[in-house]
């Protein structure tokens, strides 16, 4: 009987037709890549197509964010079936180690997931809630060692809001913003941003009020992030 047991184990686990779930931190084995898995995850950014490659900023249901690329044949098939702000089921992901060194990559993370021939995307309709904000915020020290234009995500309190400018007939504001360590970062925020949120951020500077700032793009040629 037990032997019946083991063989009918075996069939069944030959027989499952897609790779099992994760989570995007629950790839730790850096020495044994790439892997295929399955995940749930929100597309939080669609990049522009550029040449023969798409990239894709992804959320789990953590907060975690990975980097997701299509190349090549692939562009044109999830250019048309992923969308900015939807969530979605993806069967056959490629887990791989972060390519960087050879090519830009929007955010800082040991691994990036290709979206390749073998994936399939299915609407998400688990009756789970993605988290609003991102796991990882990233302290303001490690901030100024991200390459020049890659995103991050902070959490810091207003110390400083400069007056409204306009450069370039677009109104921009710097503000002040200072982590746990003290540390601080100067913040440029452009036109509607601006705009739709003018009284909070002038309630922020009064209040010191703690504010979360997610995918604000690193500009090291200026010192500063911006968030659009």
């Amino acid at each position: 009987m037990a032997l019946g047991r083991r063989t009918q184990n075996r069939t069944v686990a030959g027989l499952s037709p897609f790779p099992p779930f994760v989570l995007f931190d629950d790839i730790q084995d850096v020495n044994n890549l790439p892997q295929v898995k399955s995940v749930f995850a929100r597309v939080v950014v669609k990049f522009p197509r550029r040449r023969n490659s798409q990239h894709y900023i992804l959320q789990d249901i953590t907060g975690s964010k990975i980097e997701a690329i299509s190349n090549g044949n692939n562009v044109q098939r999830f250019d048309a079936l992923l969308t900015q702000g939807c969530t979605y089921t993806l069967y056959r992901v490629a887990f791989c180690l972060n390519r960087e060194e050879l090519q830009f990559r929007n955010i800082g993370h040991g691994l990036e997931l290709g979206l390749i021939t073998h994936t399939i995307v299915d609407p998400f309709t688990k009756p789970i809630q993605f988290p609003p904000f991102p796991k990882y915020l990233m302290p303001f020290h490690e901030v100024y060692q991200q390459p020049h234009k890659t995103f991050v995500d902070v959490i810091g309190i207003v110390l400083h809001l400069e007056p409204l400018k306009h450069i370039g007939g677009r109104p921009y504001r710097e503000v002040v913003l200072m982590d746990s360590r003290w540390d601080l970062i100067i913040v440029g925020v452009w036109t509607d941003l601006l705009q739709r949120n003018a009284l909070r951020w002038s309630l922020a500077r009064v209040d010191k009020n703690i504010i979360i700032g997610t995918l604000l793009r690193c500009n090291h040629k200026h010192s500063n992030f911006f968030c659009a």
